[in-house]
């Protein structure tokens, strides 16, 4: 069996976040409690917001699968209902940290690269003229943004309500590419 050296360093993140803010957590301390090397870490990431992108994508962003199954709505609640639950104070924290590989500029690429490699796969290439990655892009830094202020917020109200206020912004030239009921179009 294969050590997963990531998991390994993403797990000493995640317990130190339990014991101090991620602002003050170096790569030093991460290294220090996943009893690796510095170039052990460098191997894998870029730097400590390189790992936390990881961490979200891994943890935050949920299973893929359910769209196939559920449904896009299904995803959306399930992405914000275990950050609300799980990753609260994590997530917080992780979007007050700036500068190069930020979490807040990582979730903007996340989001438009999952609707767009959602769409290109369901519909093809062919339909992605102009209007559609234009309002690609605005919808995912629209949404994007919008995620980040409620984990700033302490993500006040429930998370069903921000999924339902998503959908709703969502212009129509997306939403008809995205598997959502006529239920979950309803605001």
């Amino acid at each position: 069996m294969a050590i997963n050296v990531k998991r390994i360093l993403a797990e000493a993140l995640l317990e130190l976040s339990e014991e101090k803010p991620l602002k003050k957590i170096t790569v030093t301390d991460i290294i220090a409690r996943a009893g690796t090397g510095r170039q052990t870490f460098y191997n894998h990431f870029k730097d400590k917001n390189d790992l936390l992108y990881w961490i979200y994508k891994r943890t935050l962003v949920g299973e893929k699968g359910i769209v196939e199954e559920d449904g896009f709505y299904a995803y959306l609640c399930n992405v914000y209902i275990q950050a609300q639950k799980k990753y609260s104070r994590f997530l917080k924290e992780a979007c007050e940290l700036t500068g190069q590989n930020s979490l807040s500029d990582a979730i903007v690429h996340q989001t438009y690269t999952y609707y767009s490699n959602y769409i290109k796969t369901h519909y093809g290439e062919e339909v992605f003229d102009d209007r559609l990655r234009f309002a690609l892009h605005y919808q995912a830094y629209g949404a994007a943004y919008r995620y980040i202020q409620w984990a700033l917020e302490g993500m006040p109200g429930s998370a069903e309500d921000e999924v339902r206020y998503v959908v709703h912004c969502m212009p129509a030239c997306i939403k008809q590419y995205l598997p959502f009921t006529e239920e979950e179009l309803r605001f």
